[in-house]
C-alpha cells in the first residue's frame, strides 16, 4: 500500500513510524513546508527498515508525488493554545491550497484528515477535493473515543479493552459523552455499577468527561504534541481500509439528515473498508444526549460559515 503523509511534524512522523512497524503500507512519501525536515525524517525511518515486520521504504515528496498513493494523511498545522478551533485560520488556506494540489496531480484514494479544528478542515477537504463523501474521513473524536475508555477503565480497575464508550460531538471542547451508550463488554454501565457498587464510590462522570476533554491538552503542555494514540486511531482507519475489514469505529463523516443534521462533518460510528466509508450508523441518544450533540453541531457550523469555499 502506498501511503501519502502531509506534515513530518510530531503527528506526521507517528504515523508514518506506527504504520512501518505494524507492516500496513509499503511504500511512505512525507512532505513537510520544510523541506529539510521532511528529508530528514525519511532518512531517520529508513534506518528502521532491518526491525520492521515487512520492508517499508520511505521518501521525501512534493504534493504532486502523492498522485499514485492509495492513501493521504493530513496532519500539517500549527497547533496554538488551548482550543483546536483557534487553528482554523492559521490552517484552513493553506489545506485547501495544497489539497487542491494532491487532486490535481491524479490522486484518486482517499482522504484521512488529522489537521485541526479536524471537523471543520474535513469538511474544507471535502468540499475543496471534489471528491465523494466516502473518500474524505476525519479521525474526529476517534481518539477521545479510546480516551474515554482508558480513563473509565483506570477509574474501575479493568482493561480498556472491557469498555465500549463512545465520546460525540466535535473534536475540541464541546465534545460529550453519551452514556447511554457506554459498556463495560455487554452490559450497560448501570447494570457493572449494581454488581460493584465499590468501584464507583469515587466515580463521576462530569469528571471523566472534563478529563477525557483535557487529556490531549496536558499532554501538549508537557511534551508539545500528542503521538502515540493518534498514530495507532489513524493507522486503525488506514488498515481498515487496505485490509477492506469493514470495521465499525468512530470518525468524522458527512451528516446526511443523520441525528437531524446537514452539510457537515461530525463524528458518529461508521464501517470503512477499501473504498472509505461504507455505512453511517446513527446511535440511539436520549433527548437530552440529542440535545448536546445539535449544540456541538452549531459550533462546527458556525467555524464552516467562516471558510471561503
Amino acid at each position: 500500500m502506498k501511503l501519502g503523509i502531509i506534515g513530518a511534524g510530531a503527528v506526521g512522523e507517528i504515523v508514518a513510524y506506527t504504520s512501518a512497524m505494524r507492516g500496513i503500507a509499503s511504500d511512505i512519501i512525507i512532505n513537510d513546508v520544510i523541506k529539510e525536515k521532511a528529508i530528514s525524517q525519511a532518512i531517520d525511518l529508513n534506518d528502521g527498515r532491518l526491525f520492521y515486520p515487512k520492508d517499508v521504504k520511505f521518501k521525501a515528496g512534493e504534493y504532486e508525488d502523492m498522485g499514485d498513493r492509495d492513501v493521504v494523511v493530513i496532519c500539517s498545522g500549527k497547533i496554538p493554545e488551548e482550543d483546536r478551533l483557534h487553528e482554523l485560520e492559521l490552517n484552513n488556506k493553506e489545506v485547501a491550497s495544497y489539497v487542491r494540489k494532491i487532486v490535481d496531480a491524479g490522486f484518486k484514494g482517499i482522504f484521512v484528515v488529522v489537521t485541526n479544528p479536524v471537523d471543520i478542515i474535513t469538511y474544507e477537504v471535502y468540499k475543496v477535493s471534489g471528491f465523494d463523501d466516502s473518500r474524505v474521513i476525519g479521525s474526529g473524536t476517534f481518539l477521545d473515543s479510546a480516551r474515554l475508555q482508558v480513563v473509565i477503565a483506570n477509574k474501575l480497575g479493568i482493561s480498556p479493552k472491557s469498555v465500549n464508550a463512545t465520546v460525540l460531538g466535535e473534536h475540541g471542547e464541546s465534545q460529550f459523552v453519551p452514556w447511554s451508550q457506554v459498556m463495560i463488554d455487554s452490559m450497560p454501565l448501570d447494570k457493572y455499577k449494581e454488581t460493584h457498587p465499590e468501584l464507583f464510590k469515587d466515580f463521576d462522570k462530569d469528571q471523566v468527561e472534563d478529563d477525557t476533554r483535557r487529556r490531549g491538552w496536558d499532554i501538549f503542555k508537557g511534551k508539545g504534541s500528542t503521538q502515540y494514540g493518534i498514530g495507532n486511531t489513524v493507522n486503525n482507519i488506514i488498515q481498515a481500509i487496505v485490509n477492506d475489514e469493514k470495521i465499525v469505529l468512530k470518525a468524522s463523516c458527512l451528516m446526511e439528515g443523520h441525528y437531524g443534521l446537514n452539510d457537515l462533518y461530525i463524528s458518529t460510528p461508521i464501517r470503512v473498508g477499501k473504498d472509505g466509508i461504507e455505512e453511517k450508523f446513527e446511535l440511539d441518544l436520549t433527548d437530552e444526549e440529542l440535545g448536546r450533540l445539535k449544540k456541538t453541531a452549531g459550533v462546527i457550523k458556525d467555524h464552516i460559515a467562516k471558510l471561503d469555499l
